[in-house]
């Protein structure tokens, strides 16, 4: 991982921001800005643009978890969240809200860049297989799309579902456009008709 991997530094207590500060500097981490868990979070990912966020906190609030939801699903990156609670309740629900790292200890200067690489590998794994069933889903909303088609185009021309599939395709191919979106018309056109 590269050294020059932007981080943002959330933490509420200004002494810990020095001493984290100071840790990653070590590590050869130079770019760090910080903000505190009350700030808009958000703001501060879409101005900073890190790669990784790092949460210092004694306990992760709600908020700080809504927070965390919220770029998970606008502007999701790996998150480090550094905490003294050990409740798997709580652990959980980081997870849920988009925590890719959670430790429940004090950090120290030779632990801080194997987490940080860690949490950002693991990150990229998991976006990797999101993407992939993003894509497997999408791929299985449009052949539900075609076969609803084809029902509409057998029923309607008293066509085999073969002959229904053939007229479907010279259609999306007569017109260079794709069989679903061919298929959305024929649907949209059938909705109107009833």
């Amino acid at each position: 991982m590269s050294l020059e991997t932007r981080i943002l530094l959330i933490d509420d207590s200004a002494e810990r921001v020095v001493f984290l500060n100071r840790i990653l500097n070590e590590c050869g981490y130079e770019y760090v800005t910080s903000c505190a868990p009350t700030d808009i979070i958000l703001d501060h990912v879409s101005k900073f643009n890190p790669e990784v966020i790092l949460i210092d906190v004694f306990s992760p609030s709600r908020d700080t978890l809504e927070q965390l939801t919220t770029i998970r699903d606008a502007n999701p990156r790996p998150v480090v969240l550094l905490s003294q609670d050990d409740n798997m309740q709580t652990i959980e629900a980081a997870f849920k809200c988009g925590v890719t790292a959670y430790v429940s200890r004090d950090v120290t200067r030779s632990q801080a860049k194997p987490i940080i690489d860690t949490a950002m590998i693991t990150f990229a794994s998991f976006q990797s297989l999101k993407n992939e069933l993003d894509e497997v889903r999408e791929e299985l909303q449009q052949k539900k799309i075609v076969e609803k088609a084809k029902g509409i185009l057998m029923s309607d021309y008293d066509l085999s579902e073969e002959d229904a599939y053939q007229r479907l395709r010279k259609f999306a191919m007569d017109r260079k456009r794709s069989m679903s979106d061919v298929a959305n018309q024929i649907i949209e056109i059938k909705k109107l008709t009833i």
